[in-house]
């Protein structure tokens, strides 16, 4: 999601959550009488019933509209964003264009991780997240793994992968699991 999409979400939200407690601690200290001048009963009386008037359908089919239009603007800005994987390479070559598949990329830092002792499986890909582009990392380490080496092969792995694909923009993220139960090791049988 959008910087601006997650601020509106942070701030609708706080908003609501304010109304509400502000809502409860007005009905709290009404019920306990913390106003004394606060009259202690509520009277009510039947609205006007506008629903024979003539304006009375344009009016409520103007605020279904504006409603629905609010929920697709809501739902298209919530929708994930996809993101082109295919870079084009800096290149001398005047009549063509080298292109990079950075996903390819990606899932071979990844698949190179997990032929690593310490690792397990690694998986990865390109994403857009917040307007930027991310590679992300996912791998699941030995329980037993030592971490110093764990940290050198991610830190050497997202080098390579910066310099295989050469995009200055790009940031990596790196998802790291801890196995449950060590790596069942081979065993060999005897006839």
């Amino acid at each position: 999601m959008r910087r601006g999409v997650i601020t509106l979400d942070r701030t609708v939200g706080t908003l609501i959550s304010l109304v509400l407690i502000a809502a409860g601690t007005l009905a709290l200290c009404w019920y306990y009488n913390v106003f004394p001048t606060a009259p202690t009963e509520l009277t009510t009386r039947t609205p006007a019933d506008y629903s024979h008037s003539t304006w009375w359908p344009w009016a409520t089919g103007a605020a279904a509209i504006a409603v629905l239009l609010l929920g697709l603007f809501w739902l298209t800005r919530h929708l994930p964003r996809r993101t082109n994987s295919r870079f084009t390479l800096p290149s001398t070559i005047t009549n063509g264009r080298l292109l990079a598949d950075a996903n390819a990329a990606v899932t071979a830092a990844a698949e190179g991780l997990a032929a690593r002792p310490e690792f397990r499986e690694g998986s990865g890909r390109i994403r857009a997240d917040r307007g930027q582009l991310v590679a992300e990392l996912h791998c699941t380490i030995e329980p037993a793994a030592n971490l110093d080496a764990v940290h050198a092969a991610v830190t050497q792995a997202t080098q390579d992968l910066h310099a295989v694909l050469g995009i200055p923009a790009l940031h990596h993220r790196t998802h790291l699991r801890v196995a449950r139960t060590n790596k069942p090791s081979p065993t060999s049988r005897v006839h």
